[in-house]
């Protein structure tokens, strides 16, 4: 068995999609839509991950936040990097803002910055 996508939903589906793609790197591997739930939909991939990036007519607020560890559903999506901060550099020239850079529990530095929808995403060094 093994992960085959993580699920998103987006508050602009053009910017996320945007955000993944020219900013991590990822490439859209699908695109389609839901008319019977009022939603569109695009998968996009790195590698052999993907995320599914959902925009529906009927968005509902939530509250997560990076200080909010206590959420339900996804806490944050984690990248491995070879070199945390040659990685955050690379981003923030792209106009990102992360997280102090931190020895984590596991022995293995980590920063958080988020995607457009305040989606928790880790950097994780290997």
């Amino acid at each position: 068995m093994k992960v085959h996508h993580v699920a998103i939903t987006v508050n602009n589906l053009k910017e996320s999609v945007n955000f993944y793609t020219q900013i991590l790197g990822f490439e859209i591997a699908q695109k389609f839509a839901r008319e019977d739930m009022g939603a569109y939909a695009t998968f996009v991939k790195l590698n052999d991950f993907q995320i599914e990036l959902w925009q529906f007519r009927d968005m509902k607020e939530n509250s997560n936040s990076l200080n909010n560890i206590k959420v339900k559903g996804i806490r944050h999506i984690a990248f491995e990097v070879e070199n945390l901060n040659e990685t955050i550099s690379k981003l923030i020239d792209k106009g990102l803002k992360f997280s102090e850079p931190k020895l984590g529990a596991s022995g293995h530095n980590y920063s958080f910055t988020t995607d457009p929808n305040g989606v928790a995403l880790e950097f994780y060094e290997k």
